[in-house]
């Protein structure tokens, strides 16, 4: 549905028919309650981000004027090292602007305008309170997810959100069980044009209102698992963007996917098992997601894409950083290079304690290759059945 111009509001309301239907259809008195959680929860994020909205256009006015030049886009199969390469260049502090976590709920000049005030009464008035509230949130919300994808209310984050309150990311299927029921909000480039042009112009508009307030000087940086789906409704919006690409070896980060988007299933779906083919579906879209990965690969001029591996970021970040940079001939601060060196050491020794098989969401590792060869045997990754 559209309200004036996407720039202002836009929302694919028919995803929202059918969660509501596909809830109804299969009722469940957990996903019941989920369902009216999510939909009140929604319906608040949306009058609120109007609120502040409309405060843009009142007060921020001349967002509209800034222009978004060679922004770079993190992309990858979720699970894939993207936030950890994320918050490695973000420490470019100098040259790039990033959305934290806080920023994404409500992506406008007037909130990050907010944002900076309370938190500078935070700090010169009330002796860092504030933070230290956050900081117990944090731990509360989000301590569970430390291991498998580290999140806070002041830490960068990738800005899904936007996609999300549009109805269009596979992020609002999160909470229920039938993600294999719900299409048109998996991969945007499939979509109808109105559609693709209308949740670009609302992105569009969220990255200027943001850039607006955060650094109207630097290059917008974001990093999003969900945008290889999208990848070409990027480019078309932003014709010199540069793209890195994570890959990581398919028989790892798509179970891995899949266990991360289903971990909600407990709550609501205890004895739903991990075959179902409510699950089975996000392991498939890590599949679908790798195999498009050719086609970006074909259609994004080489000085404005490059592709490493997972295992390279990890084995030697600093050096997969500065390859970034030489690729796209940028000239790292000493500053930068510094804080670079300080974060390598202080994350040399993690490890994920966490390990999936294909073979626990009812996929082998034949099945996979069969799927997958030319694109692994291109990247030199091992079939190993």
């Amino acid at each position: 549905m559209k309200y004036f111009s996407a720039t202002f509001y836009y929302v694919r309301f028919s995803i929202l028919g059918k969660i509501i239907a596909e809830s109804y259809r299969q009722f469940h008195w957990r996903v019941w309650l989920v369902s009216v959680f999510f939909i009140f929860m929604y319906f608040l994020h949306q009058f609120l981000s109007l609120f502040f909205r409309l405060l843009d256009e009142i007060f921020h006015r001349n967002h509209r004027k800034v222009k978004i030049t060679q922004p770079v886009f993190i992309i990858s199969n979720p699970r894939s090292g993207t936030t950890y390469l994320h918050r490695l260049i973000a420490l470019d502090e100098e040259r790039f602007t990033y959305t934290k976590f806080a920023h994404t709920f409500f992506m406008t000049s007037s909130f990050v305008q907010l944002y900076y005030v309370v938190r500078w009464a935070d700090r010169k008035i009330f002796n860092r309170l504030g933070s230290k509230i956050m900081n117990a949130l944090d731990d509360t919300f989000w301590g569970g997810w430390d291991d498998i994808h580290s999140m806070g209310f002041n830490k960068a984050e990738e800005d899904e959100l936007v996609f999300a309150q549009q109805l269009m990311s596979t992020g609002v299927m999160i909470p229920f069980p039938y993600f294999d029921k719900i299409h048109g909000n998996k991969f945007l480039d499939n979509e109808p044009l109105h559609v693709r042009q209308n949740v670009m112009e609302f992105y569009e508009s969220c990255v200027k209102r943001f850039v607006f307030r955060a650094g109207k000087n630097k290059t917008y940086l974001a990093k999003n698992v969900m945008s290889t789906g999208r990848f070409k409704s990027l480019m078309e919006r932003f014709p010199d963007a540069k793209i890195i690409y994570i890959a990581r070896h398919p028989y790892d980060s798509v179970p891995s996917f899949a266990s991360m988007f289903t971990s909600m299933h407990r709550l609501h779906s205890p004895n739903m098992p991990d075959t179902h083919p409510a699950k089975k579906a996000w392991a498939q879209l890590g599949i679908d997601y790798f195999k498009y990965v050719k086609e970006m690969r074909s259609t994004i001029p080489a000085n404005q894409f490059i592709q490493i591996k997972y295992d390279d970021l990890l084995t030697d970040p600093q050096g997969t950083v500065r390859k970034i940079y030489g690729h796209f001939s940028w000239n790292p601060s000493p500053e930068f290079l510094e804080r670079l060196s300080h974060e390598h050491a202080r994350n040399k020794n993690y490890k994920s304690g966490h390990e999936y098989s294909l073979e626990q969401f009812g996929f082998t590792k034949q099945q996979l290759y069969s799927e997958l060869k030319e694109q692994m045997d291109e990247l030199g990754f091992d079939r190993e059945f």
